[in-house]
Parts: structure tokens; sequence; C-alpha cells
């Protein structure tokens, strides 16, 4: 069997530069009684944007009906699909002894590398990185330089990791050597010796974080339930039959549903915004017209745990929804049963009122990309759309504000009919006049849908086509392919409205308003009836 010796003085430094990029990851995501979660949001870490250009690599997957996910290109399936992941075959366990760590290199020209850090997982220096062919290797390591307390080597051979515990000694002599242990493996990965993080978010489900030392590889997820809804929603509305008939006058019945948190003395609703509070202790219910405002903690001198439902009409008809055009306050829900026996439920879904407000905070975190992540963490009592950030990094003066560019100017140049506001040659200006039409608009205007006439966020079909990153694919009769397809296909890739995408996983039937145009194809969580019997209102925590 061949040996080759290679030696590298423990100074010397390869850059992360030469380490492969490479994304091909895959797995499956599964309750504990092996069921599969399907749509839950996989993605890395590593942000997707850079001075308006995105990474070549995707990032992000959704699971589908198995449960199974894969990111990246390639052939990358785990064992329960058609498809088998391989990576070149058996590896030894690399082991230390003498000064020198002993490995087998199963497959030609694979990269190998070797750091090495320290108990706390900081990085101290590269060993080597590069590629290698097929054989058995023995690597010295020269302890100058570093001290004789223990440290942590980690050695990816194909994209397979390990970790060892050694104790370098001085002059060249090796030293002590533990093999690797679970612990400080744990330690090094969720320290500092990761290539990135891969995190899974399913709605009404802990987080599945886990850090990974390869961008290829499979990882499983087993998500339990972060919340205590037991699926009784007789229950949740209580006992209807006691609700107030008014006959022409309906009656808005108010519904603590904050698990106790807080009593009804400090729950209040109102028709203006801002506006004096009725507590829940004095009455709840009330006939009403126009906007209903409930806040919580109504002594909060800036009022800012609230939630509203738009209200339009009045007398035994309704026209409104809940909205989350603003940002994410509360959880709210409304009922409306009519005299001919309708049923209708909107807003948002029952498991969220049995969840933390911690836990939900940390979903949208994990779940969307780091361009989003701030609308979440700036403020306790909101998260915030993103063209409602203050100091709005989505705007030109913030960091993001070429967030859609790339984008747009893909669609332009490929779309076959100029779309309404753009006439070649360039953005929205037409050879004989250039300044007849606005400038190309910047990503706040495309999610507060706003900009002057003729633009995207003007239009209701481009405004919602490039939140929902469809505006790529074939328009359709009657813009079909863009407002009325499935949403599974909405926010698959950047860019794209994520907060959107957030609010709708978690409100009933996926109705919501994400953003100002979002009822384009009917996504909103909106309803116009009539003959109204009772209408409950219930508000969360």
């Amino acid at each position: 069997m061949k040996r080759a010796a290679v030696s590298f003085l423990i100074a010397a430094f390869f850059a992360a530069s030469g380490f492969s990029q490479t994304v091909n990851i895959c797995g499956t995501v599964k309750d504990p009684g092996g069921q599969p979660l399907i749509h839950t949001v996989i993605r890395l870490n590593t942000t997707t944007y850079d001075n308006g250009y995105w990474a070549t690599a995707p990032y992000m997957a959704r699971t589908d009906a198995s449960g199974h996910y894969h990111i990246g290109t390639g052939v990358c399936t785990d064992a329960l699909s058609n498809n088998t992941l391989t990576k070149g075959g058996a590896i030894t366990r690399p082991t230390y002894s003498g000064g020198k760590v002993l490995f087998s290199q199963p497959a030609s020209d694979a990269l190998v590398r070797m750091s090495i850090y320290d108990l706390a997982g900081r990085f101290v220096r590269d060993v080597m990185n590069k590629n290698l062919s097929k054989g058995n290797y023995s690597v010295s390591i020269d302890a100058r330089g570093i001290s004789s307390q223990f440290y942590l080597l980690r050695v990816t051979i194909n994209g397979i990791s390990s970790i060892i515990r050694l104790q370098p000694a001085s002059h060249l002599s090796g030293g002590a050597v533990a093999q690797s242990a679970p612990g400080f493996e744990t330690r090094l990965e969720k320290l500092a010796a990761i290539v990135d993080t891969l995190r899974a978010t399913e709605p009404g489900y802990t987080l599945g974080v886990t850090p990974i030392d390869a961008l290829t590889g499979q990882h499983d997820f087993v998500l339990t339930k972060n919340n205590s809804w037991n699926g009784d929603k007789n229950a949740f509305w209580g006992d209807t039959s006691t609700y107030p008939r008014a006959g022409t006058t309906p009656m808005y019945i108010m519904l603590n549903r904050t698990n106790g948190k807080w009593p009804d003395s400090k729950i209040g609703w109102t028709t203006t915004r801002g506006g004096a509070t009725t507590p829940f202790s004095q009455t709840n219910m009330k006939p009403l017209g126009g906007g209903l405002f409930i806040y919580i903690a109504p002594d909060d001198s800036n009022k800012r745990y609230f939630d509203f439902l738009e209200v339009n009409g009045g007398g035994a008809s309704f026209l409104g929804n809940t909205t989350r055009v603003d940002g994410w306050r509360l959880p709210i829900t409304f009922r409306i049963k009519t005299t001919d026996g309708k049923d209708t439920v909107m807003g948002d879904s029952y498991w969220l009122y049995y969840q933390s407000r911690e836990s939900k905070f940390a979903e949208f975190i994990n779940e969307v990309p780091k361009e989003f992540t701030w609308e979440a963490t700036h403020d306790f009592a909101n998260i915030w759309a993103p063209h409602k950030m203050d100091p709005f990094p989505f705007r030109s003066t913030g960091p993001y504000g070429d967030y859609y560019k790339r984008y747009q100017d893909s669609v332009v140049k490929n779309y076959v009919k100029d779309p309404l506001w753009v006439n070649k040659p360039g953005y929205g200006a037409p050879a004989n006049d250039p300044g007849a039409y606005p400038a190309v608009p910047q990503a706040d205007d495309i999610f507060a849908c706003t900009g002057p006439n003729p633009s995207i966020g003007a239009s209701p079909i481009w405004s919602a086509a490039f939140n929902r990153h469809v505006a790529h694919l074939p328009q359709g009769v009657d813009c079909y392919n863009w407002s009325y397809v499935d949403t599974a296909n909405y926010y698959t890739d950047a860019p794209a409205n994520f907060y959107s995408r957030w609010c709708h996983r978690r409100a009933i039937n996926n109705y919501c308003y994400g953003f100002p145009y979002d009822d384009n194809g009917d996504h909103e969580a909106y309803i116009s009836i009539g003959n109204i019997q009772w209408m409950a209102v219930a508000i969360g925590w």
C-alpha cells in the first residue's frame, strides 16, 4: 500500500478561498412520529445579497410531499428517495500519533483541509488546504509557535469532517493525544469550525438549527411542536350558543386568547387608532362600524401592543380584513356566523395563540434571509414590514436599496412585451423622450407598492409579481400565471418579500395581506358578507 509523506509547518496559511463552495445538501424533515413535514423552509444562514447580486449557488429550499429537500445542484438526495448521495467511498477516520495525522484519501483529486482551533472554538491556523490524489497519508504537525495546551484539529476529507483533540509539545516532539470525543466536536461545531448553519423552520414547530462543516452532505431534521394547541376549535371560540343575537345590528364578541398572559382589564378596544379604549372587563360586545383596534396593556405610554381589523360597511354587512401591510404585532382572528348558516374564519392560525411570543420572533429570524432579520430584532413590539423599517435599509440610503435591481434588469430584458412601465431601450424611457417615464423603483417602492405611475409599484399585477418573485415566469392570459398560481410557487427565491411569506405561512388557509397589493389573485384575508348573526374577534399574545 502506498504511503505518501506530506509535511507542513503549522505557520503556513492556505486561504479559505481555496475551499470548494459547491452546494449540494439534502435530507428529510419529519415530526417525531415519522410523518413528513411539507413546505418546511430549509436555508443556509449565509446572506444572499451582495451589492445587488446574489450567490450563484442556491441557498434555500422547501420540503416536498415526502418531507425531502435539496439545496444546490447535482445529484443530492437522501437514502429514502430514488437516488443516493455519494461522498467518494469509505474514509478511514484520521488519527494523530507522534506529531503526525494519519489518514486515507479514498478518491482522486479530492480536497483535504486541516485547521486548528482552541478549546473555545477560536480559529488558530490552517495546517493544509489542498487537493490530494488517492492514497494513504501522514501529515506532520509542527508545534512551534503554539503553547502546550490542548487544541482541536478539524480534518475535512472530501466533505467529511473529524475532530481530534491534540496537545502539541515543544521542539517537534509530538505530544499526548486523545481521540475525538462528542463533547469536543460539539463545542467546535457550534463555536467556530463550521462552514455555515443549516436552518429548518416549520410554523408551530421547534427550530432546526445545525452547524455544518461542509456544503455537501445529508442532514435530517426531526421537529417537535413548540405550542400547546390541542386542535379543539370549539374550546377556542367558547360556547357560541351564548353569543347574543342582535337582529339587523350584529354584535362583536371580544375574546381574550392570551393564555393568561393578560387579564381582560388590560385589553381594550377602540374604533380610533390610538384613541381611548374600552376595557374587555367592562363590556365584551358592542355594535361597531369602521375600524376595530384592540390594544393590550393600554396603559403603555406608546400603545405599542395592538392589532386591528380594517372594517367597511355596517349594520348586518361586513366588508373587511386583517392586515399585515405595515407589520405583524399580535395574533388576531375573526369568525362570522350568518343567519343563513355560513360560518367563516379569517386571520392567524389557532396554534399561534398557544405559542410563546419569543418563539414567534425566533421563527421569523431563522426563516427569512439575512437581509430581513432586522425586521424582528430592532423592535420588541413589532415584526415590521420591510418598507417600514427605520432607518429603511431597502431605500437608496440603506445597504439594500438595489435589492431588486438585478432581477428587474433580467425581467425587462427577457420580457416579450414591454411592461406598462417600460419602453425599451432603457427603463421607462422611449428613445425619443428620455424623461417621459420614472426612474427604476427601489426595493422600498416595490415592498410598499408605491411609486409614480406608470411603475412597478403603481401596478397591482407587477407589484405583486415582484413581491412574490414570479415576474420572470410567463405572464399567461390575464396574468393568470402571476396572480392565480398555486401559492407554493411564490417566494421560492430571492429577491422576494420574505416577510410576506412568513405571514402567509401562519395564516388560516394561507390568506393574508402581506403587502398592499396582496389582493391580486385573491390571496388576502378579506371577506364581504351579509346577514351577520354574530362576529367574534380573538386577540392573542
